[in-house]
């Protein structure tokens, strides 16, 4: 049996609105955390009501037991009107709280009609602890979540694929780990299907300029002239580490803008700001943040061994 949509919270004896509430936030939308907000204001609102009457004398003429019972239903569907109208302000603030929290984390690029996740960008990069000696660059897993359990994983994970495609676009790996690190968070925010798997967009690619592979769609908040929208947009899908790191390639080499960075004659902050002056990002700290992420207790240490064996698994 189907479970209807939430569309409205139209009488306060439907009982079947938590039903609803609950299977609508399964997988939330920007039209059920909507609801979810509404009903967070309409629960407030009956509180504030509940207030009034308790401190409001009454007399025994309107003391009964039925007359209590028909204010309480009164009220409560006084604040769901009053919820579903235009409310006192609270349900649109709480909207913007859930809508933050339940979208990736790519904060500098909400500003972006290129890249548009919230949240991590403007975060300054995590420094956990040093990276140990690695015994071997293992590839990364092809299917399933990527087993990435720490930021030291997730480097190890990724290098093999970070350095052929470096040796591809003349830049340095290291530079292509720390930007993948600040996308995802180590890893740790990687976009997902609806049933859990990865889609290992390591650089959080959005699904344009003529792509037909697979896609992940998950709802994110875009700034058009300054104004904040809610929006569902679709990035790109991949089955492996390696198909991630082939199409970031192919995506800079296929694009003009994106010419005088792959000419940077392998020095990674030219490279990166000039990824920065193309657009890649509207954060104007971009380019610096990755280079903090280079320098960074977990990859300064560990890559210029990462590096060595890489070197000597060539020979």
């Amino acid at each position: 049996m189907a479970v209807q949509k939430i569309t409205s919270y139209d009488n306060a004896l439907d009982g079947r609105r938590l039903e609803k509430l609950r299977y609508e936030l399964r997988n939330p939308t920007p039209e059920s955390l909507r609801t979810v907000a509404k009903q967070f204001e309409s629960l407030f609102v009956q509180s504030l009501l509940k207030s009034m009457r308790a401190a409001t004398p009454g007399g025994s003429l309107f003391s009964g037991h039925g007359v209590k019972q028909y204010r309480s239903l009164l009220d409560q569907q006084l604040a769901s009107s009053i919820a579903q109208g235009r409310g006192i302000g609270l349900a649109a603030m709480l909207e913007r709280q859930l809508l933050s929290q339940n979208a990736p984390s790519k904060a500098a690029a909400v500003e972006s009609t290129k890249h548009s996740l919230t949240g991590y960008r403007n975060r300054p990069p995590a420094a956990p602890a040093p990276v140990e000696s690695p015994a071997a660059a293992k590839p990364a897993t092809t299917s399933q979540a990527a087993p990435w359990g720490s930021p030291e994983s997730f480097v190890r994970s990724i290098w093999p694929a970070a350095q052929r495609t470096a040796h591809t676009l003349g830049v340095p790996p290291e530079a292509l780990v720390a930007q993948a690190a600040l996308e995802t968070g180590w890893g740790e925010h990687v976009l997902r299907h609806a049933d859990g798997r990865s889609s290992f967009n390591l650089f959080n690619i959005k699904a344009h300029g003529g792509w037909t592979g697979d896609t992940v769609r998950i709802a994110t908040l875009e700034y058009r002239d300054g104004v904040a929208r809610r929006e569902s947009a679709a990035f790109r899908a991949y089955g492996s580490v390696a198909e991630a790191f082939a199409d970031y390639a192919d995506f800079l080499r296929h694009q003009p803008r994106y010419a005088e960075a792959l000419d940077s004659g392998g020095d990674a902050l030219t490279f990166l700001q000039s990824l920065q002056r193309a657009g890649y990002a509207t954060d104007p700290a971009y380019a610096d943040k990755i280079r903090r992420v280079m320098d960074s207790p977990t990859l300064r240490p560990g890559r210029a061994e990462l590096k060595k064996m890489a070197d000597g698994t060539k020979t």
